[in-house]
């Protein structure tokens, strides 16, 4: 899957499934931007990625909340590269299961305007640009939790990706004559900071193990290259058979 002088701007890419799939750009050739609000944690993965691939990674500090800092961003990435050409939208937040009733409306809407407002400003800010080029991937980070109703996690975090996915499918239909790609990847109990304190059921998962951010990585790399030009509003799941279609 060679995404040789590809510039690919990921969201939330400083840690986690983000990182994992900064890195497997980076490996596969793509020049790797790492977009995320933390400046310090985004300067310490673009070092880690540097040192395997000298030059592939660079930081941007960027807000997803925020149409100015995500339109500024993406001005500044084409500035200097001249195009984009994938964008993963991995950004996101979760808040772990509780009581419906109990549910705070603030941070409701904190995880609305994180894992679903973030998708339309990073996708608003590329479409001129892949527009222009007639070419483009995007690839939205959902979760199970949108396809089964959630296992460990609350109902605000499964509306989110549930919408993400249908995001994913109307931005499909809508971009398709542009020649862009969209699909989303919906990731299982992956090993990461935002799964370490849930109660994870073993016995859910065919496979027997909880994923890795790696196994993810590698379905988002997939999704960006031209081995999947003909795939477009689809959702590439990653659980381990917790799901199955």
């Amino acid at each position: 899957m060679n995404l040789e002088n590809k510039v690919a701007i990921v969201t939330g890419g400083n840690q986690g499934i983000g990182y994992a799939t900064a890195i497997s750009l980076a490996a596969a050739g793509a020049n790797v931007v790492i977009a995320a609000r933390n400046t310090k944690i985004n300067w310490q993965a673009v070092n880690n990625i540097n040192v395997l691939y000298p030059g592939k990674a660079r930081a941007e500090e960027m807000d997803v909340t925020s149409k100015e800092s995500v339109k500024a961003a993406f001005e500044r990435v084409y500035l200097e590269f001249g195009h984009l050409d994938i964008l993963v939208n991995n950004a996101g937040i979760c808040n772990l299961s509780q009581p419906f009733e109990n549910i705070d409306e603030d941070k409701w809407d904190q995880v609305m305007d994180v894992n679903l407002k973030g998708i339309l400003h990073c996708v608003k800010a590329a479409i001129p640009i892949f527009k222009s080029q007639n070419n483009g991937k995007i690839i939205n980070v959902a979760s199970l939790a949108g396809e089964v109703g959630g296992i460990a996690t609350s109902a605000d975090y499964v509306a989110s990706k549930a919408a993400v996915i249908g995001l994913t499918k109307s931005l499909a239909r809508y971009l398709g004559q542009y020649n862009v790609n969209v699909n989303a990847v919906a990731p299982g109990f992956i090993a990461t900071e935002m799964t370490k304190e849930m109660s994870i059921p073993m016995n859910v998962i065919p496979l027997g193990r909880i994923g890795r951010p790696e196994d993810v990585a590698d379905g988002i790399v997939f999704l960006a290259s031209e081995r999947a030009s003909y795939i477009t509003g689809t959702t590439l799941d990653v659980n381990g058979g917790v799901f199955m279609k």
